[in-house]
């Protein structure tokens, strides 16, 4: 009769319990390694990983705008050539011809420009001997021929001045002051009064010292904004 071994069965059946009990040990391990990164991960700030390539720590402002395809948020700059610095200048409105369109009138009718003004140039006084600019215009007339405002306006001030004699002053609006000078002391006009385009406010004389050898004569000046300008020029524009 044959003897039967069960070696093999036995043998099998040990081995397939090992095996099971390996792949649960590796599945028990992988699940308690992937709990433990998640923690990690979940407990630990972007600082303390900088040596992550995954980390990016530098802000997003410093991405220089110039690449293509980011807009520059910065305002434009214009930069005015040198060639054209003159043309950025701000031009009196009487010379650009946008204000200043009311009537006007030359002070005297009739009138001979004996001294014109020198546009910032220096002139020789004929009077003081010394060179000097010439702010006005002086217009000669007999003594005692009439004086107008040039434009409707109000008298801002009246004076005596050392050099300039009897004058009137008129502002006449829009930053346009009237300066009507070496005028006799007969003023007909006061302090704070209305005038009209054309209203004498006194008459020619000869009491301004620093034109004292002249003939009889207006000094006429006109200041934009606080800056002398042609008054005859600006009269006639």
């Amino acid at each position: 009769m044959r003897k039967v071994k069960f070696t093999n069965g036995v043998q099998g059946k040990g081995f397939a319990a090992a095996l099971a009990l390996s792949i649960c040990a590796v599945g028990l391990s992988t699940y308690a390694a992937y709990t433990g990164v998640s923690k990690s991960f979940g407990n630990s700030k972007a600082e303390d990983y900088e040596d992550n390539v995954f980390v990016f720590t530098e802000p997003a402002e410093t991405v220089n705008a110039e690449q293509t395809g980011i807009p520059k948020t910065e305002e434009e700059v214009h930069i005015i050539p040198d060639d054209k610095e003159d043309e950025a200048e701000i031009i009196p409105a009487d010379e650009a011809g946008l204000l200043f369109k009311e009537p006007k009138t030359m002070p005297i009718a009739s009138g001979k420009v004996i001294n014109p003004y020198s546009g910032g140039e220096l002139v020789k006084s004929e009077t003081l001997g010394v060179w000097k600019t010439h702010d006005g215009a002086d217009i000669a007339a007999p003594a005692g021929t009439a004086v107008s405002s040039m434009m409707k306006g109000i008298v801002s001030e009246i004076k005596n001045d050392p050099l300039w004699g009897v004058c009137v002053v008129i502002d006449h609006g829009n930053s346009i002051v009237g300066h009507y000078c070496s005028l006799d002391e007969s003023v007909r006009v006061k302090t704070g009064q209305e005038v009209a385009m054309g209203e004498i406010i006194g008459q020619v004389g000869n009491t301004a010292d620093a034109e004292c050898k002249l003939e009889p004569h207006l000094h006429f000046g006109v200041t934009v904004a606080g800056a002398w300008t042609d008054p005859i020029k600006f009269v006639e524009k």
